[in-house]
């Protein structure tokens, strides 16, 4: 067996592409700016730029003090005189109210990178003004975002880690093996995340969560390989050397497909209107692809050479796995009914599902930063983002600036200088709400076309925010049905079946009505990465499906040994998934903590259809045939 198998080739192979990759992932970075969501060529986005690269005090980075605190001249000069700084171009003192003060910025204010030598100095610098003063504004906020986002995800992949290994080695009680099983799966990350570096230099919010995703995904792979190794040594009889070859060809074309649905989920995802979106499925494909180079090029090696009392120790749970057989087949009619009546429930209840429109709160929620930033709005009166109004002829703007008949909704209007025909509105209600936003821009349309006034354009932080709303509602009926009909193609494609992909994927459809289903219960709203969640999911869950009839067809139907060779690789696997996933619920990110907890959710209901409901279906219509037979 050992020389069958290209050792050196192979070998020589995975050292040089690892090699080559940490030097690509040298410039790889992560960008955690909500707003890169819509990618800079969005044209919203290169509107907000241009004005904010050409007017000083767009963007400020503020220093908000105690009531009790004024910051001292030395102070304010120093802060000005720091490289990046532009001015201090405004101070807010009223009797009564916090202290503020604003400095523009010479650098763009939402790039993290570029920011963070001046916060760190003006920190320096508050530091030693023996004052009670923060740092609020967007460069600030982006800053702690990013810092957190930053420890989120690097603790979030340690922990998956440790979880995954610590379920690996308590199932087949081998703890040495579960991290051997890590290598070739981590090199396949460092080899995707390579190749995606070298389409774009940085991951998006969305993109970063993908090594610990697909490091569920890839434990996936390896487990299924070793449960087919360790039943032919153990059922089958073989010796080792003989059972890792019949093992890598019995899960080569299941894992193929697996792997080829998967990424092919997150191509569908490049469909979308949102960057962030078409970042998570380049990112997400291509480590799909590398994490599958590498486990069916490397994990024989580690299979081979580890020591062989390792492959054939008693598994937990081999036994009861074994038991669900008889009782799905008892008992699979009843609890099919169950499944499809609470799909129907949840149905319903999904049809009262709301979509988040605060996108700028769920990404600064439980920032220090944040809460500065709403003390000046309630004590000042000025809105933390506020709308920028551009008119196409300046004249309009002063015309404007002199109209008495202000709508309610909006708080003050202010000239902006070194910009002709460019206001700041800020507005008395939250213009992160979108009804909110609508009814005040209905307001601002009704206004300007009652003074007889030109063309305008809108712009500004919370614009971004409704742009980002208006292309999620885009992308919701799109990139789901994108994806399905993908899967559906490579399925019908890989079992030489019509009805087979149907059979797998209807059940997982419930799954995700399921989990609609308790969001609406919850008052959970759908978010943008809801939305990446879905086909993800059907991305995911899919695979079971495949190594089930896989099994199925090699045991010609014989449910009791489908378990024995594969249900408890497919808990296992499902259940590694969940522990990925679920290490985001405990990041202080919320888009992490949503991704994270529902996305462990679905995958739960995922793991219920595939070990209920496709042994019910597979018993009652399908005939089982060979593999291999057409």
């Amino acid at each position: 067996m050992t020389r069958s198998w290209p050792t050196i080739p192979v070998s020589i192979a995975g050292l040089l592409l690892t090699a080559g990759s940490i030097v690509l992932l040298l410039d790889l970075r992560i960008e955690a700016d909500v707003y890169g969501l819509l990618g800079q060529d969005d044209e919203a986005v290169g509107l907000f730029d241009r004005l904010s690269s050409a007017t000083p005090g767009l963007e400020e980075l503020l220093v908000i003090c105690d009531q009790d605190d004024v910051l001292d001249r030395d102070s304010i000069d120093e802060i000005a005189g720091i490289n990046g700084v532009k001015a201090h171009t405004r101070s807010y003192l009223q009797s009564g109210k916090s202290p503020v003060y604003g400095f523009s910025l010479e650098v763009d204010a939402s790039d993290w990178h570029e920011t963070k030598p001046i916060i760190v100095q003006t920190a320096e610098v508050l530091e030693g003004a023996a004052t009670h003063c923060g740092l609020t504004g967007t460069p600030a906020i982006v800053y702690e975002m990013q810092n957190r986002v930053d420890l989120d995800l690097r603790v979030a992949i340690v922990l998956a880690v440790v979880f995954v290994s610590l379920l690996f080695a308590f199932v087949y009680r081998i703890g040495l093996l579960a991290f051997f099983m890590m290598i070739p799966v981590g090199l396949g990350i460092a080899w995707g995340l390579a190749a995606y570096s070298l389409i774009r230099p940085e991951l998006t919010l969305l993109a970063a969560t993908v090594p610990t995703l697909l490091l569920g995904i890839g434990i996936d792979h390896c487990i299924h390989m070793i449960q087919s190794c360790r039943y032919a040594m153990t059922h089958d009889k073989l010796p080792r050397d003989r059972a890792v070859l019949v093992a890598w060809q019995r899960m080569l074309r299941p894992i193929t497909l697996a792997s080829l649905t998967t990424a092919i989920t997150f191509v569908a995802l490049t469909r979308a209107n949102l960057s962030g979106f078409v970042d998570l499925g380049w990112s997400g494909a291509l480590v799909t692809l590398g994490v599958y180079v590498a486990c069916m090029g490397l994990l024989p090696l580690v299979l081979l050479y580890c020591p062989e009392p390792w492959m054939v120790r008693n598994a937990a749970f081999e036994k009861p796995v074994r038991r669900l057989a008889p009782l799905i087949e008892k008992h699979g009619v009843l609890i099919s009914a169950i499944a499809i009546g609470l799909a129907v429930l949840a149905f319903f209840s999904a049809s009262n599902l709301e979509m988040l429109s605060d996108n700028h709160k769920l990404e600064t929620r439980g920032l220090q930063s944040r809460a500065l930033q709403d003390r000046i709005a309630e004590e000042h009166e000025l809105s933390t983002s506020p709308l920028l109004l551009l008119f196409d002829n300046p004249d309009d703007s002063i015309e404007l600036l002199a109209a008495t008949d202000r709508p309610t909704d909006i708080n003050s209007i202010m000239a902006v200088t070194d910009v002709d025909g460019l206001l700041q509105v800020h507005p008395v209600s939250n213009p992160f709400i979108r009804v909110d936003y609508d009814r005040m821009i209905a307001e601002l349309d009704s206004w300007i076309a009652g003074e007889g006034l030109g063309h305008w354009q809108i712009s500004g932080a919370p614009a971004l925010n409704s742009r980002i709303d208006e292309l999620l509602t885009k992308d919701v009926p799109r990139v789901l049905p994108i994806a399905a009909v993908a899967i559906f193609l490579v399925l019908l494609i890989g079992t030489r079946s019509v009805v087979l992909p149907i059979v797998i994927l209807t059940p997982l459809f419930l799954a995700l009505v399921w989990l609609a289903g308790l969001m609406s219960l919850l008052g959970i709203a759908v978010s943008a990465v809801s939305i990446a969640i879905a086909p993800l999911v059907l991305g995911i869950g899919v695979d079971g499906g495949v190594h089930f009839f896989a099994s199925w067809r090699r045991h010609e139907g014989n449910l009791e040994e489908v378990f024995a060779e594969t249900g408890l690789a497919i808990i296992i696997t499902v259940t590694t998934s969940i522990a990925a996933f679920g290490t985001f619920v405990i990041s202080e990110s919320p888009s992490l903590i949503r991704f994270g907890s529902q996305a462990s959710l679905a995958l739960a209901g995922c793991l219920i259809v595939t070990l209920t409901l496709l042994p019910t279906i597979a018993r009652r219509f399908l005939s089982p045939r060979p593999e291999g037979s057409s």
